[in-house]
């Protein structure tokens, strides 16, 4: 049993956001915990972000799975390691490991 089991939708107030540095927002198309649409709302509140999708991607995990995605994972890690944004917008595809 998990506590999101008990939940409910709308018992806590919304957060604001007002933030003042940047985030990559990492998104598989295929996630059930959290919809591509969410993912796409948070990217749009958050001022300076970047989003990464993996297209076709499956699950709520999208960086350094098992099956991992090299696309991903290189834009991730060179995000974390030097704190620079893609240029752009990303999207990877899936690789077969995340179907």
């Amino acid at each position: 049993m998990t506590p999101c089991a008990f939940w409910q939708q709308g018992s806590e107030p919304q957060t604001r956001i007002d933030n003042t540095a940047g985030a990559l927002i990492t998104q598989n198309e295929w996630d059930s915990q959290t919809p591509l649409f969410s993912g796409r709302a948070m990217h749009r509140a958050l001022r300076g972000s970047r989003m990464l999708t993996v297209a076709g991607g499956e699950g709520h995990g999208v960086l350094y799975a098992p099956d991992g995605n090299p696309c991903a994972d290189k834009t991730a890690t060179f995000y974390l390691t030097t704190g620079r944004f893609p240029a752009k917008d990303l999207t990877c595809q899936a690789t077969t490991g995340q179907k």
